[in-house]
């Protein structure tokens, strides 16, 4: 028997405090894993670590919100096709999400897209959209939209309306970089956080912060110049990402 980790709430029918209702259900499915490293850049960056580490700032994110969540792995060990599915129809999941990173013959291409098996539910065609959107804007990358599939096994196998969200394309040495830094990363997983409370119509009570970015510098006194202008004109909490 397959012991499933990243449980975020213990009890599948487990009651909200106020209202004594079922919570909704979520799974997410994080990509490969183990000996499956998935796609993999030419700088040996390993699609199978990437999802897991936006995985667990979703994870770290989910965690006050009134949902049940459960992750088809929180570690790096490979779960076969067959028993993600199966958990996720076994939990009876309202909806089931598949993170992935792409990859491609040509290394010029970049991009973001969803898939899914048929576009038949307008919550999850809104959620697909809003993610290749804001996606997009975190790596200034081209939308490539939302795509329908009859053959990928999780999207054609489990019981409930699922949607896999390819974020990039690892063969590219510039999302390889971007990739490799974790303030993107959790860019990555509060779209999706903010997303899925939109898809259950969950209301939260957390201020949505809005970031600008001015510039970006290889020399790093131009960085510090930028910085100090921008704090000179009021905007005292401007700050270098590195």
């Amino acid at each position: 028997m397959i012991t499933y980790e990243g449980i975020i709430k213990n009890e599948v029918f487990k009651k909200i405090n106020n209202g004594g209702n079922t919570l909704k259900k979520l799974v997410i499915d994080l990509g490969h894993g183990g000996h499956d490293p998935g796609a993999v850049g030419k700088g040996g960056t390993k699609e199978s670590e990437v999802v897991l580490k936006i995985g667990k700032y979703l994870e770290s994110m989910l965690k006050e919100v009134d949902l049940d969540v459960r992750f088809t792995r929180m570690s790096d060990k490979y779960v076969s096709l067959g028993d993600r599915v199966e958990f996720a129809n076994n939990f009876g999941a309202d909806y089931f999400l598949s993170i992935h990173i792409n990859s491609a013959s040509d290394s010029s291409v970049r991009g973001v897209e969803v898939w899914q098996y048929n576009n038949d539910d307008k919550n999850l065609n809104e959620f697909c959209s809003s993610l290749c959107n804001e996606i997009s804007g975190i790596f200034n990358i081209r939308n490539r939209g939302m795509k329908l599939s009859k053959s990928l096994y999780v999207l054609k196998n489990t019981s409930m309306k699922s949607a896999l969200l390819e974020v990039d394309f690892i063969s590219n040495s510039f999302c390889e970089k971007d990739l490799d830094n974790e303030d993107n990363l959790k860019a990555v997983a509060r779209v999706i956080k903010d997303n899925v409370l939109k898809l259950y119509n969950i209301k939260t009570s957390e201020p949505i912060l809005y970031k600008v970015c001015i510039g970006a510098y290889m020399d790093k006194s131009n960085a510090i110049s930028c910085m100090n202008t921008a704090k000179s004109k009021g905007f005292s909490d401007a700050y270098i990402i590195f």
